[in-house]
């Protein structure tokens, strides 16, 4: 009981110094990453995954770094960029695996769309993906993308699929 206080302690410290408006960049960063760690129990030492979120330009997509205020602003279905990141990385660690992108975008049809991409790490197998994603995002559409550069595998998350129209972002 004890434990689950004190862990409750550390979130809320966290949340509060990520939220301030006078933290520096730098540290608002570490604490998100400490945040996170804690949240997906990822806090083992490795490669970081790399948060994006990806504009189009012509044809291509191009990822651009995710800003840390920006994690908290809500993206899909009333959670957040954070909260769909870490519901992500609990996914992946149940199919025992890390990505080494999570990028968020908008599909013209489907809505919102996580790019959850794999390339040094093995990929988990997508049907255990998809039971593991149903569990925190049960509305969410898992396919594997055809649109892969070398090296690379994607696996599309469409969090709201049908939902369409203009990102709702500002």
């Amino acid at each position: 009981m004890r434990d689950a206080s004190a862990r409750e302690s550390r979130l809320d410290k966290l949340k509060e110094l990520i939220c301030h408006p006078g933290t520096p960049p730098a540290e608002r960063r570490a604490a998100l990453d400490r945040l996170e760690a804690m949240l997906t129990g990822a806090d083992q030492p490795g490669p970081r995954t790399r948060v994006t979120r990806s504009t189009r330009i012509g044809r291509s997509r191009r990822p651009i770094p995710l800003d840390e205020l920006d994690r908290l602003e809500p993206y899909a279905l009333g959670r957040t960029h954070g909260e769909v990141v870490t519901e992500l990385a609990r996914a992946c660690a149940l199919c025992a695996c890390r990505p080494d992108r999570i990028d968020l975008g908008w599909h013209p049809e489907e809505g919102p769309v996580a790019a959850v991409c794999f390339q040094c790490q093995p990929m988990p197998d997508l049907e255990a993906f998809r039971r593991a994603i149903a569990l925190w995002l049960p509305e969410a559409k898992v396919t594997l993308s055809t649109f892969v550069a070398e090296g690379e595998r994607r696996i599309l998350v469409f969090l709201a699929p049908g939902s369409g129209g203009p990102p709702g972002e500002g």
